[in-house]
């Protein structure tokens, strides 16, 4: 199944114009942010960047990791509008932004969403969310034919998900979230066989302890199925069942100087028939732990350092697999 990016953004696009032009109590803000990173891992960065409970946890396999390290640049911009109508408060957001790789640039791309929600006077929120990931470069992979033939290709995917979160305050510092999702990942030949479509139930609980610290817990759930009748002709089936669990704490050190720390859990089991498939039985597990340093030069301007380790494990492979990210970033909003 293949969708048309232009005509999605167009859709949001023209969402984002009606409803702006119909409410004049509109209130603008951009949202910009600049990091530098270096990686010690180029085929797992993407991977790795974004697992997290406020983005794309569950991304595609890679077969081969250890490609190398790299400097990556990522600029991103978020524009927001909000207003009231006659259910109460309704916002609208456009977040783009990309990896700029500086030494292995096919692993350049680029990250997109769009987002509409609405607060009700019960403080219950609705959001939709789109998210569109164009032209990922998961590195060199070898494709198996049926016959045991083997070659070497550039492997390279479309990501979309579509999601609808429901935020309900339970308390004056505790609010519920249960979250869906459907998504697809397109991969290019010779790697269509790989073609996934993926849907996820998850909840996440938001407790503000105290003034000073923050605590995000979460569970996501998530089935991915390629499409039977194009695996069936090849010893790849990439279809798992996935659990990934997270837990993130804010916490306010001095006046200007605030900690976030994040441990993310993932295991991902393939589901695989195929007895001949590399993925038959097995199932990867994923540790990583996450440290970042936010001080606040004023309201508008933040400057941030951070460090991200992370290890997996497949249960066909000798050795677990690490990496690390660092960076350093200036966040800045008008």
């Amino acid at each position: 199944m293949k969708i048309q990016s232009f005509s999605l953004k167009n859709i949001g696009l023209i969402l984002f114009i009606l409803v702006v032009g119909n409410n004049a109590n509109a209130g603008w803000s951009l949202k910009t942010d600049n990091n530098a990173f270096y990686t010690d891992d180029v085929a797992l960065f993407s991977v790795t960047r974004r697992l997290s409970l406020k983005d794309d946890p569950t991304q595609p396999t890679v077969d081969r990791p250890s490609q190398g390290g790299d400097f990556v640049y990522e600029p991103s911009a978020e524009l927001e509008w909000a207003g009231n109508d006659a259910f109460g408060e309704i916002l609208l957001s456009l977040d783009a932004g990309g990896y700029v790789f500086s030494g292995q640039s096919a692993f350049t791309h680029g990250l997109y969403e769009f987002q509409l929600s609405q607060t009700f006077a019960t403080d219950t929120k609705i959001s939709l969310h789109y998210n569109f990931v164009p032209d990922l470069f998961l590195g060199q992979n070898i494709f198996r034919q049926a016959n045991g033939e083997e070659s070497e290709h550039d492997e390279q995917l479309t990501n979309h998900y579509w999601s609808i979160h429901v935020d309900q305050p339970i308390a004056n510092n505790l609010t519920i979230r249960l979250l869906g999702r459907y998504g697809l990942r397109n991969y290019n030949a010779p790697f269509q066989h790989r073609d996934t479509a993926f849907w996820t139930l998850g909840s996440h609980l938001e407790w503000a302890i105290s003034p000073d610290i923050e605590l995000l817990l979460g569970y996501h759930y998530e089935r991915g199925l390629s499409e039977h009748e194009k695996v069936i002709n090849f010893p790849d089936d990439v279809s798992y069942i996935n659990h990934y669990a997270s837990a993130e704490l804010k916490i306010r050190l001095l006046e200007r100087l605030s900690s976030v720390f994040i441990f993310d859990y993932e295991t991902n089991g393939f589901t695989s028939g195929l007895v001949n498939d590399e993925h038959y039985r097995a199932s990867e597990s994923v540790y990583q732990g996450e440290i970042e340093l936010l001080y606040e030069l004023d309201e508008s301007a933040t400057v941030k350092l951070g460090w991200q380790h992370g290890s997996r494990k497949l249960t066909t492979e000798q050795q677990s697999v690490k990496n690390n990210n660092v960076w350093l970033g200036f966040a800045y909003s008008f």
